[in-house]
């Protein structure tokens, strides 16, 4: 390596030890609230009951349909959309993993 690369390196490696902390990384912003609101209506008892209406209708429908290859497909990506929608909520309390773990 020559010189000017370990200044280089050794520049960037200071400028990045002595950073300050983002003044603006906290919230307040406009849209946060809203979207907490439909975050936390989307994970709770709303996620969980229309995850398991929907989970036991695909079952049903995969069960007792004819299910052709288009039709079978889609009750697969809607099952596995209902399983995405409820795994904070339902998957997550139901392995005991209660706390802290939600996203």
């Amino acid at each position: 390596m020559n010189r000017d690369m370990i200044k280089g390196i050794s520049l960037s490696l200071l400028v990045a030890a002595i950073a300050f902390p983002a003044h603006a990384a906290g919230s307040g912003m406009p849209w946060e609230a809203p979207l907490q609101s439909i975050l936390e209506s989307i994970e709770g008892p709303v996620a969980k009951i229309l995850a398991t209406i929907v989970i036991i209708l695909t079952g049903l429908g995969l069960a007792f349909g004819e299910s052709g290859g288009g039709m079978r497909k889609l009750l697969q990506i809607v099952f596995g959309l209902s399983i995405a929608f409820a795994a904070t909520s339902f998957f997550l309390s139901f392995f005991s993993f209660g706390g802290g773990a939600t996203l």
